[in-house]
């Protein structure tokens, strides 16, 4: 079921799109995160892209890799894009709203979630994490708050999370989710997940109007097929 917080980045990159895919497609951490997920994938392993926006760079570098690609956005106008451009499967959903058909090698939630609740999170997480194969990938980056958050800010005791937090987007303050770093990875472990890859570095999107981000990429593997917990910190509410 959709919710505000999963419908809230309709008006945001609706609007944006083009402006949004020119500032961080040529985002190299970004791009040796989709890197290292293809050299671990087995040739034509069914992917997908949550939150594709106009497919550009992920799903564009995951297609162009051989990699059977299914994407979804909230934005129309993004899918268009992606459609025209990307060899994949396109449909317009948010993240509540769609659901999974099969099992996947590899889900990307690459900056997609950052106007969610931690609860639709935590939701969309578990679903997406639960589409996956044994040995499949789980990838995530997200701006870790560990540059923005004070101290008694965190959501939570274990400093994990912030919700509708301003942060800084493309020159103006977004009310936006953010992991700790350490809450992000302790996340995925929760659940089951092995991670073997991250990085966490500063990236200048192209356009003026933004400041340096601060940007965190973690790949996780599903070991087994064993059932996946539920993520930990468990939502409030």
């Amino acid at each position: 079921m959709s919710t505000q917080h999963s419908l809230a980045g309709l008006e945001t990159f609706d609007a944006l799109n083009l402006e949004y895919e020119l500032a961080y497609e040529d985002n190299l951490f970004k791009k040796a995160c989709i890197t290292q997920a293809i050299s671990i994938l087995p040739p034509g392993s069914r992917v997908l892209d949550v939150g594709c926006g106009t497919g550009i760079p992920v799903s564009d570098m995951l297609a162009k890799a051989g990699l059977d690609v299914v994407g979804f956005d909230i934005s129309p106008k993004m899918i268009d894009l992606a459609q025209s451009r990307v060899n994949g499967s396109f449909t317009v959903s948010d993240m509540l709203s769609f659901e999974p058909e099969g099992h996947f090698g590899a889900v990307f939630m690459i900056f997609c979630h950052l106007q969610l609740s931690y609860a639709d999170f935590h939701s969309a997480a578990l679903k997406f994490a639960n589409a996956l194969e044994p040995g499949g990938l789980f990838a995530v980056g997200q701006m870790p708050g560990d540059k923005y958050v004070k101290e008694g800010e965190w959501a939570d005791e274990g400093k994990s999370y912030v919700e509708d937090y301003n942060a800084p987007f493309m020159g103006e303050p977004l009310p936006t989710f953010m992991m700790s770093a350490d809450g992000q990875r302790r996340m995925l472990e929760s659940m089951g997940l092995e991670i073997v890859w991250e990085r966490v570095d500063t990236f200048q999107p192209k356009n003026e109007k933004c400041d340096p981000e601060e940007q965190q990429y973690v790949i996780a593997r599903r070991v087994n097929e064993n059932p996946l917990s539920p993520p930990i910190p468990l939502p409030k509410t």
